[in-house]
């Protein structure tokens, strides 16, 4: 569970984003949605040390005119909408083999 988040901007479009309570699960899916994204030239996350419980995502904008939050909100939804599509899927797939799970 996120505990706290803090952005950093390091000048000429790139930024440092610390996230406590997390791991590489949402690193990589962070990460790899932002360089997927054509405002962002690249991103990466890296977990300092495996005991302790924050990540750091690394992301330079090609524009340093674009907005880090609005980039970020955009990442965000694209993940909710990965997410949805593949949850709606699963269960299509549960429900042809006659199997159902609760919500």
């Amino acid at each position: 569970m996120v505990s706290k988040i803090q952005l950093e901007d390091l000048g000429g479009g790139k930024y440092k984003l610390t996230i406590w309570g997390e791991d590489h699960s949402i690193g990589n899916i962070l990460s790899k949605t932002l360089l997927s994204m054509e405002e962002v030239s690249f991103s990466y996350y890296e977990q300092p040390h495996p005991l302790e419980e924050y990540i750091i995502v690394f992301i330079h904008l090609r524009d340093e005119k674009t907005s880090i939050k609005d980039v970020l909100i955009k990442a965000l939804d694209r993940i909710l909408e990965v997410n949805n599509e593949f949850r709606e899927l699963y269960l299509k797939a549960l429900r042809e083999k006659g199997l159902s799970i609760e919500s």
